[in-house]
């Protein structure tokens, strides 16, 4: 009799602790991963500080960690060359970009100048190629990464230069700001310490900014050629996927 029911309480432990089990499992199953990403950047300060900034956030609301997000080491100017740079990347615990669940570069069209400067359109296009092959994501922008900040503002439909980008941006934030920005110029307006102030001040305006740039590809159609049609930008791509990190982990305790 005492067997019976020992046998009894045994199955009950077991029922027990399977279900037990089971929880662990799916609880562990419903807690979002925390994602990781890799970026390779154009330009050594404006962009990689602008992403930064975001990333800051989500790291402060602990929905990605330090560890999670890489800046590939900065060697090249061009777009083919910073791909390189993404692909010759190794973080200090042996990772390569290959083994991230984001992997971005950010480049500009960047068209060459009569006056020097800029890159030529093989070498944009050669990087647009051989990012398909690699799975890796594109942050262009035709002509500047300026013309995003610029979509914050207005919606931009016709051909504009790099100068041209920046003076308009300065003029738009000198009039939004004027005590922030009354240094602000060509100069310096991709150092740091005013790329940190210009992102706090576009964020308000962040959800006009992606608007207008899925507008300005759709008036593209389908033919849409980054490397001839300017004005155009996939920078709002990645701020999305950056915007849906917040969202997708916003339980993560």
């Amino acid at each position: 009799m005492a067997r019976r029911g020992q046998d009894s309480s045994d199955k009950i432990f077991q029922r027990t602790k399977e279900l037990r089990d089971k929880d662990f499992q799916r609880k562990k199953a419903d807690k979002p991963k925390i994602p990781d990403i890799i970026i390779a950047c154009e330009d050594s300060i404006s962009s990689p500080t602008y992403f930064g900034l975001i990333v800051d956030k989500l790291i402060k609301q602990r929905l990605i960690t330090q560890d999670s997000f890489v800046i590939a080491n900065h060697n090249h100017s061009n777009p083919s060359g910073v791909l390189e740079d993404l692909k010759k990347h190794t973080c200090d615990n042996g990772k390569t970009y290959k083994d991230f669940e984001h992997k971005w570069i950010v480049i500009d069209r960047d068209a060459k100048r009569v006056n020097g400067g800029g890159h030529s359109r093989e070498d944009f296009n050669k990087a647009l190629q051989s990012t398909k092959k690699l799975k890796v994501e594109v942050a262009y922008s035709n002509d500047s990464f300026e013309l995003w900040y610029l979509l914050h503002f207005t919606y931009r439909n016709t051909a504009i230069l790099r100068d041209d980008t920046l003076n308009e941006v300065i003029k738009k934030l000198k009039a939004k700001n004027p005590h922030k920005f009354a240094k602000l110029n060509k100069d310096n307006v991709k150092q740091e310490n005013f790329t940190k102030l210009i992102f706090d001040e576009l964020l308000e305006l962040q959800g006009m900014a992606i608007e207008n740039a899925k507008r300005l590809l759709t008036s593209y159609g389908v033919e849409h050629n980054p490397e001839s049609d300017n004005p155009s930008t996939m920078v709002h791509k990645l701020v999305e996927i950056l915007n849906f990190i917040n969202k997708r982990n916003a339980h993560v305790e």
